[in-house]
């Protein structure tokens, strides 16, 4: 009742500004609309002129706060305590299969050494084959680091299933069976992926919760994803100041420093429910673990001057050695791809490459065989402790300086009778040789731990030689002496450093330690270290995406003057796709079915002038397609041909009878296909989300933009269309005719646009730091051509070694990929394609010739070679 006075007041205060016509019926509708909507904007402007009572006061207030509270330090504690929690699980998980496995042996060795040898090789081999096994069955998604991975989606590309609750599960199972069996791999990787998987759910979660724009952001996802990683690290590490830092140089190219306190509370938190689960729950003997905290006792005065320059030679052999490091797992893993007769072997079967190379892996650490010489029983923690502590090795125990025996017994061989420093030679380059083997197999592994112990051991060495040269300090008897455990803190540093291309690590090493008088010499070596595997080779995570071909940017290595001398035009693609207000319907379909790939079009005045006018959406243009012709399943399932070998691994396992009648269906246009959605603006509306093109906050060519979409009342009216249009053949050949009409289309005005001037370096800052995936190049206005990452990572493919090249002419083919994850059918109807072309904007005429498409990561080295 109170809503129809007002309404009935506010006609009658604008009586004199409306024209009712009462005898048609429709513009009786269009008025009533009208006056609708002009109702709605004065009760709006009346209702905010009208004072705010003191309960209406109370109540906004009161629901700031809450919004506060959830939206900034709810979901941060939560991110936190759920990783945290995960974390500890996991910890102990491997903590009681690893004495499981020391309690094997020693009862084993007690009846026979050949039984327990058999039982040590078994229980090592059979531990990493259930861990394979796993990630087999739950999603291969959880094999490997993970920080590459989420640092591709960080920079705006998807990766299917890679943030899942399957992945997660995978990954939590896969870790605890891996690193419990003794393989050299870390958990700091899989756990900055369970990081960002925990953030992406509790993204999902609090999706319901959308009172405000806040939750539907997808500025807010990533910064969710990137909260998520440092929590990982600091379920690592226990260091929470260090794995902020370290989870934006490892995942992040730019970071909104306005992310700064959520991340450190959320790592607070995590931190926090640890010493927690110290104090109540978890048992003393497995605390060390949980803590992961190396507690040094160096004195003040550590180092003299005089030692600064051996820290300069040991980051500069750091250095080098990290590149190395990277350029040696590269090398491997190009050779599984490549090579014939690894092919034949293990090519179809990596979980059977994994068990062979766990079984040996096993042999070669038997305490009692060739382990004894590289402390094949112990851990990475406790063989860290050793390289970390305060005496020297090579002196003799009785003296002030010299190790305690229990030390000197993991390094000094099975009869005693070894060089300390002989053993650690041998360590060195054991796992320096193995563990670069074990990052590539089919089990979630982590880099950070294994290079951790590997550059300590380096600078162990390092520093027992210098005490052996100088045994009473570089100022003689009486003055600071030479502390081997020092060295082996600054290699630990520099050598991660190098491999992993961060800073940040001098801040977790004091964290970890808990002493800041070897913050002097971390950084100087690691800064050296840094900078020359900088120059030399791209970071580990860097070089896993280009392996696995993912669709990234990577950054540019310091001191290459070709990235500023070569400008845009020489990279740009000139044949273009484009539309015009003369182009038709029946061009418009040719164009779609002959560029499968692209996301978006250019939108020009004419063909002549070619003055740019926006650009267009692909989804748009489909539904359009769609919304005047009818169901074009053509338009979903690439109109190619493929090669046998592509498809026959499919082909074998369904009868032609289904795929012909999948296919029947869909050019029937039937509702049951693609889950029933084939015919509704649905399938095209669920497309990725176009990020990048655009710099409009609310451009039409977003999504999830529900009722302020400007196709929602188009897109309402399809869905709930019960029966597909069906035009007879003279009918759909005049429409095909006709030209399109742009006032139906959503054009975005602004895309974003180069000149053909600028250089290449300006290019590369551009796409990262608005994770843009194409730019068009104008002149005056003009439409020159257009630029995507696909063009510009082929300009920096080989920049370490040749810095910026212009891309080879050549012709562009359909990069259709067959998944082997899907049907065949569901592929051919939706149109899986590979990663790294999914997100290819370039717009190349070309014709439509039938290519095998080759495996993910293939497609870098060949451009390469």
């Amino acid at each position: 009742m109170t809503q129809l006075i007002r309404q009935f007041r506010w006609v009658q205060e604008n009586a004199d500004h409306m024209e009712l016509l009462g005898d048609d019926e429709s513009s009786d509708t269009e008025d009533q609309n009208e006056i609708d909507e002009e109702y709605d904007a004065y009760y709006s402007d009346m209702k905010s002129s009208r004072k705010e009572t003191t309960r209406e006061f109370l109540t906004r207030q009161f629901q700031n706060i809450v919004h506060f509270f959830v939206e900034d330090w709810f979901i941060s504690a939560a991110l936190g305590f759920v990783t945290a929690i995960f974390s500890i699980f996991i910890d102990i998980g491997i903590e009681y299969l690893i004495h499981f496995r020391n309690f094997l042996l020693e009862t084993l060795e007690q009846y026979n050494n050949y039984a327990a040898f058999l039982g040590w090789v078994f229980y090592i081999t059979g531990l990493v084959y259930l861990a394979a096994l796993v990630c087999y069955g739950f999603g291969k998604q959880a094999v490997g680091s993970g920080i590459p991975e989420v640092k591709v989606i960080i920079h705006g590309f998807q990766l299917k299933n890679y943030l899942s609750g399957k992945t997660l599960i995978a990954k939590m199972i896969g870790l605890t069976l891996t690193i419990g069996s003794g393989l050299p791999v870390g958990k700091e990787g899989p756990f900055v992926h369970i990081g960002a998987i925990v953030a992406s759910l509790l993204n999902k979660i609090t999706a319901a919760c959308q009172y405000n724009a806040f939750f539907s952001n997808e500025g807010r996802a990533m910064e969710m994803l990137s909260i998520g990683c440092a929590v990982g690290i600091a379920c690592t590490f226990s260091a929470p100041m260090g794995a902020v830092l370290y989870g934006i140089e490892s995942t992040s190219k730019y970071f909104a420093v306005k992310n700064y306190w959520r991340s450190f509370f959320a790592t607070t938190c995590s931190a926090m429910l640890f010493r927690f689960a110290i104090t109540f729950f978890v048992p003393q003997h497995i605390a060390g673990t949980i803590t992961a905290y190396y507690q040094t006792y160096f004195p003040n005065e550590v180092f003299v001057v005089e030692e600064l320059g051996f820290f300069v030679c040991l980051g500069v052999m750091t250095g080098l050695l990290g590149a190395l490091f990277v350029y040696y797992h590269r090398r491997i893993a190009f050779f599984k791809r490549r090579n014939r007769i690894f092919q034949a072997l293990f090519g179809k079967s990596p979980i059977l490459f994994t068990a062979c190379c766990a079984a040996i892996f096993a042999v070669l650490v038997y305490p009692n065989g060739l382990g004894s010489y590289v402390a094949g029983k112990y851990t990475f923690r406790e063989t860290l402790v050793d390289f970390l502590s305060n005496c020297t090795l090579w002196k003799q125990t009785n003296g002030s300086e010299g190790c305690p025996p229990h030390v000197l017994e993991h390094w000094s061989g099975p009869e005693g009778d070894m060089a300390p420093i002989n053993s650690l030679l041998l360590y060195f380059l054991f796992y320096f040789i193995v563990v670069p083997i074990c990052i590539t197999l089919y089990i979630p592994s982590g880099i950070f731990v294994p290079c951790f112990v590997i550059g300590a051991c380096g600078g162990r060495i390092f520093g027992e030689i210098i005490s052996m040269i100088w045994p009473y300090g570089l100022r003689g008897i009486g003055q600071p002496q030479i502390y081997p455990g020092l060295y082996a803190v600054v290699g630990a540093a520099s050598f991660t450093g190098s491999v992993t291309h961060s800073l940040s690590i001098a801040l977790i090493v004091c964290e970890t330690t808990g002493q800041l008088c070897a913050l002097l010499p971390v950084l100087i070596a690691l800064m050296i270290s840094n900078a020359i595997c900088a120059f030399l080779q791209p970071s580990i995570y860097d070089s896993i995406i280009k392996i696995n071909g993912y669709p990234y940017l990577a950054d540019l290595p310091p001191s290459r003057m070709s990235v500023h001398q070569m400008k845009v035009e020489r990279i740009m693609v000139k044949d273009m796709y484009y539309i015009t207000r003369e182009t038709t319907y029946r061009e418009l379909r040719e164009m779609l079915l002959e560029t499968p790939t692209l996301r978006s079009y250019p939108f020009v005045t004419d063909s002549r002038s070619m003055t740019l006018l926006g650009s267009v959406a692909r989804k748009y243009l489909l539904y359009l397609i769609q919304r005047k012709l009818g169901p074009e399943p053509e338009l979903f399932g690439h109109r190619r041909s493929y090669r046998a070998p592509a498809i026959k691994s499919k082909i074998v396992s369904r009868t032609a009878s289904e795929i012909f009648s999948t296919i029947h269906n869909l050019r029937r246009g039937s509702l049951a296909a693609n889950g029933g959605h084939m015919s509704s603006g649905n399938a095209l509306m669920t497309d990725r989300n176009i990020s990048g093109n655009t710099l409009l906050p609310q451009s039409p060519l977003h999504e999830d933009q529900g009722d302020r979409s400007p196709l929602a009342p188009l897109l309402y009216a399809q869905t709930n269309q019960h029966e597909p249009i069906v035009h007879s053949l003279a009918k759909r050949a005049e429409i095909l005719s006709k030209k399109l009409d742009m006032e139906e289309v959503a054009i975005d005005p602004a895309p974003f646009q180069l000149v053909r001037g600028t250089s290449l370096y300006k290019v590369h800052t551009l796409f990262s730091l608005l994770a843009l995936n194409h730019a068009y190049v104008t002149e005056k206005g003009r439409l020159v051509g257009v630029v995507a990452v696909k063009e510009l990572r082929e300009a920096l493919s080989n920049i370490y070694s040749r810095g910026a090249v212009v891309p080879r002419p050549r012709v562009r083919t359909s990069t259709f990929r067959l998944n082997p994850d899907q049907d065949l059918e569901n592929q051919l109807m939706n149109g899986q394609m590979n990663g790294e072309n999914t997100v290819d904007a370039s717009t190349v005429r070309t014709p439509r010739v039938t290519i095998e498409a080759p495996e993910d990561g293939e497609n870098e080295e060949r451009r390469n070679n």
